[in-house]
């Protein structure tokens, strides 16, 4: 009876383990991809809190955009190292209000006119650098809002600055 135990507990055959194998490399390759997918899509959905400050980001965009008066590009001559230079710049106001954009597009012929004095009595050196750029804005911010009658340019933006 002892040699009918033995014969019992032999070791299993190879071959079910090697089934057993590709089952688990099936498995694992299939919660790889479903991983990859899953970053690929994103992540989660979009939970409805985000969706929600997404919706209010995209209006405080729109309000800023109407808000923003965007005008044609200015070049002057500006004094440099001993021959003349030139600036091109191009800037965009944004106003406190709609009825102040209204009547920055009215007045738009005496802004440029103040803004094109003002640049051509700089220097090179009084635009190059952050210092400069930043003092030009809040001097053209406090000349605009002098033409104003009511309301007040927030922001001087400038959306183009070359100097050649």
């Amino acid at each position: 009876m002892a040699e009918e135990d033995t014969e019992a507990v032999e070791a299993p055959k190879s071959g079910g383990s090697s089934w057993l194998l590709v089952v688990v490399a099936s498995l694992l390759s299939a919660a790889g991809s479903a991983g990859g997918a899953f970053y690929l899509m994103g992540g989660a959905a979009t939970p409805p809190a985000a969706e929600q400050l997404q919706d209010e980001d995209a209006e405080v965009e729109a309000e800023f955009a109407e808000r923003v008066l965007k005008l044609e590009p200015f070049v002057v001559n500006v004094t440099g190292e001993g021959y003349p230079r030139y600036l091109k710049l191009q800037l965009a106001l944004e106003a406190d209000d709609l009825e102040t954009r209204t009547e920055l597009e009215a007045r738009v012929d005496q802004i440029r006119d103040t803004t094109i004095l003002l640049l051509s009595s700089k220097r090179l050196a009084d635009v190059t650098d952050f210092e400069g750029k930043a003092l030009l804005k809040d001097d053209l911010r406090d000349r605009v809002n002098a033409l104003l009658d009511g309301g007040e340019v927030r922001s001087v933006l400038f959306t183009e600055f070359v100097v050649q």
